[in-house]
């Protein structure tokens, strides 16, 4: 078996494996918008979408929002635009940070952008965009919900990260033979 191509990597980190992929699941093809939509709902069966604000991990949050900053961020990460964007989760994966931890720094970094957009009426700026990613990781620790990680955390947070790559790994071959 030929080794996976970039973009099949980038399209690994970006669709989150589903433990128990179900008969609405199984057959999605994450490489189309809609389907990868599906799959990424899929994988947060703790959001409510129905719900207007959602609270997990002692925080309030929009579920359709947060779902929708996923979702952008994988077609970045999967249509390779910024490519900073797969860069910077690289980088981050090899600092020890967890798949879906990434995720959401990845759309911490992007967020700013929506907002200028939406609230402002301002056009992206892919150099704000690229300076924020180059902010990550420390402008995500800042930010941290419940302050920065401690240094001890952070040694025992490599040694995790390396179990749930493996997990994820065993995840994404039982969903391919499928």
């Amino acid at each position: 078996m030929a080794p996976p191509s970039d973009r099949e990597r980038r399209l690994a980190f970006a669709i989150p494996p589903i433990a128990e992929p179900d008969e609405e699941t199984q057959w999605l093809d994450p490489t189309g918008p809609d389907e990868r939509a599906l799959l990424i709902r899929a994988a947060h069966p703790e959001l409510d979408t129905d719900a207007e604000t959602v609270v997990l991990d002692g925080r309030e949050m929009n579920p359709r929002l947060h779902l929708t900053i996923h979702e952008i961020v994988a077609t970045q990460l999967v249509d390779d635009d910024l490519p900073e964007v797969w860069a910077t989760a690289q980088r981050l994966r090899r600092l020890g940070y967890g798949r879906h931890e990434i995720l959401h720094m990845l759309g911490a970094a992007m967020t700013p952008q929506l907002w200028a957009a939406l609230h402002d009426q301002r056009d992206y700026d892919s150099d704000e965009h690229r300076a924020a990613l180059e902010a990550l990781p420390e402008s995500w620790e800042r930010e941290r919900p419940g302050g920065p990680a401690p240094p001890a955390a952070r040694a025992a947070h490599a040694d995790e990260a390396k179990k749930r790559r493996k997990a994820e790994r065993a995840a994404r071959r039982s969903n391919r033979r499928r």
